[in-house]
């Protein structure tokens, strides 16, 4: 379910900077809003990760609709709390962004009645605006002029970069088996004394086979990996890991620091494809975006930091959470042909700053079980962007020349927005649908039951002892199966949306 935080989170005049510059949602303006009462404590895993969501978007408020029984969780009181103990205040909300089933339904406290509703991307299908019950996303990086994008029902092709992986989903989670994980370079030379480092994944651990399941989660921040894995990574890196936080801080006075954040230097992970014993993908994130800074009111001085937490996350796996999203590209189509539960997520590289704006969205439908991505060159999305070093003298870092070219190049923020900062002031919900007929043919298609035992039994055996749940199984806050929806006629041109 989609969550909001209530003024009352945020007494602390110095804390939830993003919400208050967006607004809050005033659940006393509602008509049908009523008080739960005491939940105790809710963990992330249960209230965030349920459907998958994003935390923040901002967005033009073009083609806007109003959303009729939109379903939302106020929340009164929250904190999140540091791996030393010391808590603050929680900082931001989340947009759900759909699930397995068309209706959702969540128990009430007392606990009858329960009460029922359907997620945004399901009431787009429901009301014929959208073709499928899908959606694409890149959260991109505010930093470094990429905008986020999403796009219900759709994606945008130039924010996925061939190849794209589909594989199933799992009954709340997005599932992927990780290979491998190692550090390289684009172009010139390199800010170490190698141009290509792999095997970090497993170094130093027997333990750890031929992969590592991991959750793609866009409502937890970091990169969670092993221990061994994160040491491997940083004995390359003028780091220090400071326990309280959980985090390794970047040495800024280390002069290798600059040279290594600013340089085509990158983090690669490589992936199973689709599902294939035989295939596999890279997404690759740049050093420039590993360098973010941690500010109030987690610490009060802001302070450069590598955002690569060496233990499970959340959810009780190995997780890639938003830090990853700023160079991937996510979708899922829920529901494919083959009927409840049965769709498809895919993942694929995100380019960089050097990305062409306002692109058209391309349609998921609802028999799509692959997308098809753009062909252009993911270097190509960094030049001008990032400094590249002379190749003749490669060395760990600061005694190397350096040459830059260009500048950037922003992008406009294409799909949906949510207020003024989405998932914090959810008063106005706007979104760029995409507008397609569907046949009955499809429809008749999108309700057959799944006769896909080969891909049943993958999600069984690939995860078997894992941790990750896998998609048989029940789950106490999903919703009922699917209905027959009568969709009607959709318009051929764009909707206004309403605020």
């Amino acid at each position: 379910m989609t969550n909001v935080i209530a003024p009352s989170v945020c007494a602390d005049g110095g804390a939830c900077s993003v919400a208050q510059a967006a607004g809050f949602y005033d659940p006393h303006s509602s008509s049908t809003a009523f008080d739960i009462g005491q939940t105790g404590f809710v963990d992330n895993t249960t209230m965030s990760s349920t459907t998958g969501a994003i935390s923040t978007l901002t967005g033009r408020n073009q083609n806007r609709r109003s959303i009729l029984d939109f379903d939302l969780l106020v929340i009164t009181a929250a904190n999140d709390i540091l791996p030393d103990g010391t808590t603050y205040p929680a900082q931001i909300g989340k947009l759900a962004l759909g699930a397995s089933n068309f209706n959702q339904t969540w128990l009430h406290f007392p606990p009858s009645p329960n009460w029922n509703g359907t997620i945004l991307p399901s009431y787009l299908f429901a009301a014929g605006i959208t073709p499928s019950i899908s959606y694409g996303m890149h959260i991109g990086s505010t930093t470094l002029g990429i905008p986020g994008s999403l796009n219900i029902g759709g994606y945008d092709q130039s924010r996925a970069l061939q190849p794209v992986s589909g594989q199933p989903y799992t009954i709340d989670h997005l599932p992927i088996d990780l290979l491998d994980i190692g550090i390289e370079v684009a172009e010139g030379g390199s800010p170490f004394n190698f141009s290509s480092q792999t095997g970090l994944l497993g170094a130093s651990n027997s333990s750890i086979g031929v992969s590592v399941p991991v959750l793609v989660e866009a409502t937890v921040p970091y990169l969670y990996l092993p221990q061994s894995t994160c040491d491997a990574i940083t004995k390359h890196l003028p780091v220090t890991y400071e326990a309280k936080y959980g985090l390794y801080f970047w040495n800024t006075a280390d002069p290798n620091y600059k040279v290594i954040v600013s340089s085509p230097a990158f983090l690669s992970f490589t992936f199973r494809a689709n599902g294939s014993i035989s295939q596999n993908m890279t997404i690759n994130v740049p050093f420039s975006l590993l360098n973010l800074t941690l500010s109030a009111p987690i610490i009060n001085t802001p302070t450069q930091y590598l955002p690569l937490r060496p233990s499970l996350g959340p959810s009780g796996s190995y997780e890639l959470g938003r830090t990853f999203l700023q160079a991937a590209f996510v979708g899922v189509n829920w529901q494919t042909a083959t009927g409840v539960g049965s769709g498809v997520w895919f993942l694929a590289q995100a380019p960089g700053p050097n990305t062409p704006s306002d692109n058209p969205s391309t349609s998921i439908n609802p028999t799509d079980n692959s997308i098809i991505g753009s062909t252009s060159s993911w270097k190509d999305s960094w030049k001008g962007v990032w400094t590249v070093l002379n190749s003749t003298n490669p060395s760990t870092g600061g005694s190397n020349q350096a040459k830059k070219t260009g500048g950037l190049s922003h992008g406009a923020i294409a799909g949906i927005a949510v207020g003024a900062i989405a998932g914090l002031s959810l008063c106005g919900l706007a979104a760029w649908c995409l507008h397609r007929r569907r046949t009955n043919s499809a429809k008749e298609q999108f309700r057959q039951p799944s006769s896909d035992e080969t891909r049943e039994g993958w999600r069984e055996s690939a995860f078997a002892g894992s941790g990750v749940p896998s998609s048989k199984q029940s789950y106490p806050s999903s919703g009922f199966a699917p209905r027959e929806l009568d969709t009607g006629q959709v318009s051929p041109r764009p909707v206004e949306m309403a605020a």
